[in-house]
């Protein structure tokens, strides 16, 4: 399993860094001294580095930037050039009684990263054969 992504606060000059969980050294980056807080816990690299990224800004813009990275983000997702792996998908939509439900659909086009139509990948996968109907909004895996 990958480690945790510490976000810490050097005690000394103020400023924020990160480290994984894993790593023996808390040496600041800045001014080399040990002593530091922790200021958060992330899953990946990723969120520490804007974690740290919005610690080390005046408090004065920090929420002016936290909701441009928002929206980038936001614009990094619905412009993925990947195609969505449709089986993938719905397997992931998918609950224990092998039934896929719109709202289960559009959770996991969300958490995959597209900004796509559930209802239109739906009726793209049943006409592939991919779905079957078996109810208002229901489908079931072919």
């Amino acid at each position: 399993m990958d480690s945790i992504w510490l976000v810490l606060q050097c005690e000394s000059c103020g400023r924020a860094f990160g480290r994984q969980s894993t790593s023996k050294s808390i040496v600041c980056p800045h001014c080399n001294h040990t002593d530091a807080k922790i200021l958060s816990r992330h899953l990946n690299a990723t969120d520490a580095s804007d974690a740290v990224s919005l610690a080390n800004v005046p408090p004065e813009i920090r929420d002016q930037l936290s909701n441009w990275m928002n929206q980038q983000s936001q614009v990094n997702h619905s412009n993925s050039d990947s195609p969505p792996d449709g089986s993938s998908i719905l397997a992931s939509a998918e609950n224990d009684d092998g039934i896929i439900t719109l709202e289960s659909l559009r959770k996991a086009l969300f958490s995959a990263g597209f900004d796509i139509d559930a209802e239109g990948f739906a009726d793209r996968a049943s006409a592939e054969g991919e779905l079957m109907r078996v109810g208002a909004d229901c489908w079931k895996r072919a």
